[in-house]
């Protein structure tokens, strides 16, 4: 397709080159979700909700991310892709996506998950502070599950959370 968005495997060999790319989508209030290609968060401005509470401002940060485990005919796969302090990168989900595109806006994954093939979407309902993801199996003959684990989060989009003084308002 001439002028399409579209990585595969050679991207996401090395982590590096796959963490300098970075997918974006928005709400048209003001609130957007973004982050890298390889599935990780690497800047504070990245998360799957940062709201527009007062729009087109106050942006705030609700969802950072949705960390993923998938269950197939045994094996488990975790496809979240997570830097630590000490430098130790854990889960290394960006191993198991074939590729990444976009459709039309819309950031779109394709995972291998033993014999299976796993697409996710991400898109944000206009004029609402509401972030989408759909998981499609697109290939395979077994079943699979999925464990999904929720980092929620409630800052300013410029501020930082650090353990021990964070305290949730609702």
């Amino acid at each position: 397709m001439s002028g399409a968005i579209a990585f595969g495997p050679e991207i996401f060999s090395d982590l590096e080159t796959a963490e300098s790319r970075e997918w974006l989508v928005t709400n048209g209030i003001g609130g957007y979700a973004s982050g890298t290609l390889a599935g990780g968060m690497s800047r504070r401005y990245h998360g799957l909700l940062m709201a527009a509470l007062q729009p087109p401002v106050g942006r705030t940060q609700l969802v950072a991310r949705i960390d993923e485990i998938v269950r197939c005919n045994g094996a488990e796969f975790a496809l979240a892709t997570q830097h630590w302090a000490s430098g130790a990168i854990e889960p290394r989900g960006f191993q198991y996506i074939k590729e990444f595109r976009l459709e039309g806006a819309m950031p779109v994954w394709t995972y291998g998950v033993g014999d299976a093939r796993l697409e996710k979407r991400v898109w944000m309902e206009q004029g609402a502070n509401t972030t989408y993801l759909q998981y499609t199996v697109v290939q395979g003959n077994g079943s699979l599950e999925m464990e999904l684990k929720t980092l929620v989060n409630y800052r300013d989009f410029n501020g930082a959370t650090h353990a021990g003084d964070w305290r949730m308002n609702i």
